[in-house]
């Protein structure tokens, strides 16, 4: 496999598979968006699991399937996730084998979504899947929740988080990590300090925070109350009360952006491991997902003037 990393990228547009029933209207609104919007570096394809992250029993088109009908409307890098805990050996290595196929050269390996569910006995748990993945030519991610934490502490942070993390780091080779979706930075600021403390600037894996812009009342709810997304209580009165939601959703979560990534640069957390990923919660209104392609786009553009004001500063000090 000679394609270009998704990791060698900072911008990444998340696009969801959409439900096999509103399959045509979501490929309709997704073929105008990526008509409209390049700014952004690179795909990335999700494993929904609507049972247990949604509680309710839709059929999706299969995230592999999704990702080469993108193909036909982007060549840009592409990456896909897959929830290893519902296959076996055999079925992941073929999984693989499409996704390569694809072009596809990093992967997202997630587990279950709780330790009391049962699973097959043949069933992949994340060291495993990650070993074959890299046995075969991938590099691997994961995903990381910030808020993830057993006792309430007065430090916001997840100390069982940096423990789960640090372990994917050094025992199953992770290069890389997704975020929960954000709408605040203190959680996630915490956590770049564990991480930097724990872990040398050579190991430091590439962080994509998640930003999703809400555009109605109902993608408010939705985020907090099913997907379980942290969203301050008066960042939720502002955008219940913003004449335009998309806008102000928008303008929020650049600026956790912002904050997040002065923070990093404050505590020496290299600038090149630090990338935005961008994803829409509803594949079927179009407001929602050319939301999210217009947030997309703006973070294209600021990385594109942040590359410029570091090729300039380098100039000036060779001059």
């Amino acid at each position: 496999m000679d394609q270009e990393h998704v990791t060698d990228h900072h911008v990444i547009l998340e696009a969801c598979p959409p439900a096999l029933v509103d399959r045509e209207k979501a490929y309709a609104v997704l073929k105008q968006s990526f008509a409209c919007y390049n700014s952004f570096h690179a795909i990335s394809v999700p494993d929904l699991q609507d049972g247990a992250e949604f509680n309710r029993q839709r059929e999706r088109v299969p995230n592999e399937e999704f990702a080469d009908w993108l193909r036909q409307l982007t060549s840009k890098p592409l990456s896909l996730y897959k929830v290893s805990v519902n296959c076996n050996r055999e079925e992941f290595e073929r999984w693989l084998g499409r996704a390569g196929d694809l072009g596809c050269r990093d992967v997202f390996i997630v587990g279950g979504d709780s330790s009391d569910k049962v699973y097959a006995d043949d069933a992949l748990g994340v060291p495993r899947a990650a070993a074959i993945a890299r046995e075969l030519g991938f590099r691997c991610g994961g995903i990381v929740i910030p808020t993830r934490r057993r006792h309430f502490q007065s430090r916001p942070a997840s100390t069982d988080e940096t423990d789960r993390l640090l372990s994917k780091i050094r025992n199953d080779g992770f290069e890389f990590f997704t975020t929960q979706i954000l709408y605040e930075s203190e959680w996630m600021a915490c956590l770049l300090v564990d991480l930097k403390r724990a872990v040398p600037d050579a190991q430091l894996p590439k962080l994509y925070l998640t930003f999703s812009p809400l555009v109605c009342e109902e993608d408010l709810i939705f985020a907090r109350k099913t997907l379980g997304v942290y969203i301050p209580s008066d960042i939720e009165r502002m955008l219940k009360g913003a004449r335009s939601m998309r806008e102000a959703s928008i303008s929020s979560l650049i600026g956790v952006w912002e904050r997040l990534a002065t923070f990093a640069r404050e505590i020496g957390y290299p600038a090149d491991k630090l990338g935005v990923n961008v994803e829409y919660l509803d594949s079927r209104n179009p407001r929602n997902v050319d939301a999210a392609f217009e947030l997309a786009e703006e973070f294209g553009r600021i990385f594109k003037k942040r590359r410029r004001r570091i090729r300039q500063a380098q100039e000036a000090a060779q001059g």
